[in-house]
């Protein structure tokens, strides 16, 4: 009988455990609100000036506190343009207007006003992809961002045919 019964135990344990993992993974997953995006919080990164001269990346670990995420993205893109360190260049041309920031899922959508685009600030194909990798790599540096997406006016821009940047931007891995 007490072998019948552990038996019985056993298998009960077994449907409990398995209910409950099939209950575990149905759980709604968590999803950014609007709410949220407005919501303060501490954000760590790392600023990625461009060293035109030397082809490579100045990288500075920064912590932005009691900030929105909209705030946050908005910050960093002022630095990248006005490089306090040593041997920096700008990221991005020192007059465009970052006019909206917008998250999905794991990327952020940037909108600039039409000065992003100035043909003199991204001559050369090696600069433009510098320069543009350097703000890729700084927003993806945040938790949770893996991509980039950039428009001007809501549109796809064209910075002289050396960048495509019809689809999101992924950081560089050769960029490290």
């Amino acid at each position: 009988m007490t072998q019948r019964l552990i038996v019985l135990l056993a298998a009960a344990a077994s449907v409990a455990i398995a209910v409950g993992l099939f209950l575990w993974t149905k759980r709604p997953t968590k999803v950014v609100t609007p709410t949220e995006l407005s919501s303060s919080e501490t954000w760590r990164g790392v600023l990625c000036y461009p060293d035109l001269q030397n082809d490579r990346f100045i990288r500075v670990p920064i912590m932005l506190t009691g900030l929105t995420l909209e705030r946050a993205v908005t910050e960093l893109v002022q630095r990248l343009q006005a490089p306090e360190e040593s041997g920096a260049d700008p990221a991005l041309p020192p007059d465009a207007r970052l006019r909206q920031v917008r998250r999905d899922g794991d990327m952020l959508v940037l909108d600039f006003d039409d000065k992003l685009t100035t043909p003199s600030f991204w001559a050369g194909s090696e600069v433009a992809h510098l320069r543009l990798q350097a703000l890729v790599h700084t927003l993806t540096s945040l938790p949770g961002i893996r991509r980039v997406r950039v428009t001007v006016n809501g549109r796809t821009p064209d910075l002289g045919g050396h960048e495509d940047l019809s689809e999101p931007l992924e950081p560089d891995p050769t960029l490290n």
